[in-house]
């Protein structure tokens, strides 16, 4: 008997820049950077990720308040388990400026082509091999299994730089990074459209995408004098829109379980993430899993 009765993988797409801080930092170089995973990648945490999920849902759904407490937890009594579990939500691309560098052959072969790139996607070896580990765990845990044509690409020489869905050969990544790259036949077009994936050398990889993120400078204003307040400067670290995200939600049995999962988690496109909505940031897309593969 599986431990989970449901299981339900989802992208997370960022439609606006995105921060979901991990708190003041005195170390870093930001002072609100964005969450990160052990190996220092861009992270959304459970307990984020099911936080805004769950204050959306309530507001969504008014009249189904005892089902979503009962699966997602009720605050005012958080010593009983909920049903449901959300995993930390995976980096699985992030978007990263891109110069095409051709030779006089490919220039030559490719003069009437009108297909140009400013930006493709990103990830790395590391990322998809989180994902896989997720994959694997739940598909023993709740008997459900997914196809993400993972397997085609880590079965490449790790190491090689990969290009799937585009003819690229060699490349300049956020300006400084020169790319030669070797084409993979994996199709993810379903989760990345018609943008190419580039899958990077580990620590290359994950260069790049730190140069990939957004780092701003904000300030507060003191209204009376129009002057920055004292203390009133800082950093903060987003992720780009664009950006795709991998979590799953796990579900034990139970009427409850299943009402959530079909009539009101499956039901749920937008939401926002974060704590910047009042600048207008945090929009995301969630897209099922099911859905989409």
């Amino acid at each position: 008997m599986p431990y989970y009765t449901f299981s339900e993988p989802f992208f997370i797409h960022a439609v606006t820049h995105l921060h979901v801080g991990s708190g003041l930092s005195v170390e870093e170089e930001i002072d609100l950077p964005f969450q990160r995973d052990e190996l220092g990648y861009p992270t959304i945490y459970a307990s984020s990720l099911k936080g805004a999920i769950k204050s959306f849902l309530l507001k969504e759904f008014p009249n189904r308040k005892d089902v979503i407490y009962k699966v997602l937890g009720e605050d005012e009594n958080p010593e009983e388990a909920s049903l449901g579990t959300f995993l930390d939500a995976v980096l699985f691309a992030i978007p990263s400026r891109i110069i095409e560098v051709k030779d006089n052959t490919s220039v030559n072969n490719n003069k009437n082509s009108t297909k140009h790139y400013v930006w493709v996607y990103v990830t790395t070896y590391e990322l998809l091999m989180k994902i896989k580990s997720y994959l694997e765990s739940v598909s023993q845990l709740s008997n459900t299994s997914f196809s993400l044509q993972i397997d085609n690409i880590l079965s490449k020489k790790e190491g090689e730089d990969l290009v799937l869905g585009a003819n690229l050969k060699s490349v300049i990544l956020n300006e400084d990074f020169y790319v030669e790259l070797k084409p993979c036949d994996a199709d993810i077009s379903s989760i990345t459209g018609d943008v190419p994936l580039l899958v990077l050398e580990d620590s290359k990889g994950r260069e790049i995408i730190n140069r990939s993120l957004i780092r701003v400078k904000r300030i507060r204003i003191d209204r009376d004098t129009k002057t920055v307040e004292t203390g009133g400067l800082w950093s903060e670290e987003y992720v780009p829109m664009k950006s795709i995200f991998f979590s799953i939600f796990l579900g034990k049995g139970g009427k409850e379980s299943a009402v959530f999962v079909s009539c009101i988690l499956r039901g749920l496109k937008y939401v926002i993430l974060g704590g910047k909505e009042t600048i207008g940031k945090g929009i995301v897309e969630l897209r099922w899993a099911r859905d989409v593969l």
